[in-house]
């Protein structure tokens, strides 16, 4: 639910973009701009989360040295 609002500015050459967009993809300027926003930012803190989860598994790799300890793994898994 959009409960949140926000006022932009925009110059008349991006509006006239935006506007050409959204009527191209048969949606309205809002929903272009916080499709965009939610891509923008959010795929910021996947990917910080993906790099976490990697270094993780590497030091739990390490820890074993020969075999992957998939206990700590998994535990690893269930603290979020």
């Amino acid at each position: 639910m959009l409960n949140k609002r926000t006022n932009i500015l925009f110059d008349e050459n991006l509006w006239k973009i935006l506007t050409t967009v959204a009527s191209r993809r048969k949606t309205s300027v809002g929903r272009l701009i916080r499709e965009a926003v939610a891509k923008i930012y959010t795929s910021d803190e996947e990917l910080e989360e993906r790099k976490k989860a990697f270094e993780e598994i590497l030091r739990i790799r390490k820890v074993s040295k020969r075999r992957i300890d998939y206990k700590a793994l998994i535990n690893y898994g269930r603290k979020d």
